[in-house]
C-alpha cells in the first residue's frame, strides 16, 4: 500500500528511539521552528545552528557527565596502524568484535542544544548587556526505554540568556508563561510542573531537594500518546552554575543563565496525537498558530 503523503506519522527503525520522518512530518517541524522564531522576534537573539557533536572537555566542564553518564553518547574511533586494521577487518564480515581497538575521542554526541554557547561567553561581563542565543541541534541521549516520545536521536530548539540573577529569573518567568500560552494556541493543554531530574551533579537526592527549594526547572507536560504524558518544553534557571564553570560574570559576580527548551519532536508527536496524523486536516486555527497566516 502506498503511504499517504499527508500522513506525518514517523516510521520506526531497527534502533529503538530512532525514527524516520516523512515529508509531512518535516513540514510540521519547519512550521514549529518558524512559530518559535516569531514567538522570540521581540528579543535580540543571536541565531546559531549547533553541530550534533561537542567537545568532551566542554561537556565535562559543564557538569553533564557528573549528572548523566548513563545518557551520554561518546564518539570512539580506531587509533591503531593500517597493519593492525588489516588483521581486524575480517571480523566485520563475521560480526565479530571489530570495535575492541577503538578508543574514546575528544568528541561526544550533543545531549542538549544549549551546551556549546556557554563557553563562548568566557571572560565577558554581561551586567549591562545580557547575552541571548537562539539555538537548534540534533541531539542524542542513550535513553533506556523506547516509549513514544522518549527518543535517543531528537531535535531540540532552545532560547538561552545570560546576565544578572534578576534578569535571568525575570526572563525565565516571562518565557514560562509565554510558552504555556503558545501551546494553548496549538490546541494543547499543558500542565506546568516542577521537575526533579538532576542537572548539576552532586547526587540525585541533593539535587531534588535543591530543585524543590529553588524551583530551577519547570516542565510543560502534555499527552504524546494514549495514556502517556511527557514534557514537551521547559523553562529553566541555572543560577551561577555555568558562569562559574566557564568564567563569565555579570556586575562583577558570576554570571547567571536561563533557558527555554522546546522538544521539537515531542511537540510534533503531541500535535499528531491531539489532532490526528494528517496536518492538512487540522483545524484552521491550528494552521494559523503554526504558520502565522
Amino acid at each position: 500500500m502506498t503511504r499517504d503523503p499527508d500522513d506525518a506519522t514517523p516510521l520506526p527503525t531497527a534502533a529503538p528511539g530512532v525514527q524516520l520522518q516523512p515529508a509531512a512530518y518535516e513540514k510540521l517541524h519547519t512550521a514549529l521552528r518558524g512559530a518559535i522564531a516569531r514567538l522570540a522576534a521581540d528579543e535580540p537573539f543571536e541565531r546559531l545552528v549547533v553541530p550534533p557533536v561537542i567537545s568532551r572537555a566542554t561537556i565535562e566542564r559543564a557538569g553533564y557527565v557528573a549528572s548523566f553518564p548513563h545518557l551520554l553518547g561518546t564518539v570512539h574511533s580506531y587509533t591503531g596502524s593500517a597493519a593492525d586494521w588489516r588483521r581486524l577487518a575480517p571480523l566485520v564480515a563475521e560480526s565479530g568484535p571489530w570495535h575492541t581497538r577503538q578508543e574514546v575521542s575528544d568528541l561526544v554526541l550533543l545531549p542538549a542544544a544549549c551546551y556549546p554557547v556557554y563557553a563562548t561567553l568566557t571572560g565577558r561581563d554581561l551586567g549591562e548587556h545580557p547575552a541571548r542565543f537562539s539555538v537548534e541541534a540534533q541531539c542524542f541521549r542513550q535513553e533506556a526505554t523506547a516509549e513514544a516520545g522518549r527518543l535517543r536521536s531528537f531535535r531540540m530548539a532552545e532560547l538561552v540568556t545570560a546576565g544578572t540573577p534578576e534578569h535571568c529569573l525575570g526572563w525565565r518567568e516571562g518565557w514560562l508563561r509565554r510558552v504555556a500560552d503558545w501551546l494553548e494556541t496549538l490546541g494543547l493543554k499543558p500542565s506546568v510542573e516542577l521537575a526533579d531530574d538532576p542537572f548539576f551533579g552532586g547526587g540525585r537526592r541533593v539535587y531534588q531537594a535543591a530543585q524543590r527549594a529553588q524551583e530551577l526547572k519547570f516542565e510543560l507536560r502534555v499527552p504524546v500518546a494514549d495514556g502517556l504524558v511527557q514534557a514537551i518544553a521547559s523553562a529553566n534557571i541555572h543560577k551561577d552554575h555555568f558562569g562559574e564553570a566557564f568564567g563569565f560574570t555579570a556586575d562583577g559576580g558570576p554570571g547567571h543563565t536561563a533557558c527555554t527548551a522546546f522538544g521539537l519532536d515531542r511537540i510534533a508527536l503531541a500535535l499528531l496525537h491531539t489532532h490526528g496524523p494528517r496536518p492538512a486536516d487540522w483545524p484552521d486555527a491550528i494552521g494559523t498558530a503554526l504558520n502565522g497566516d
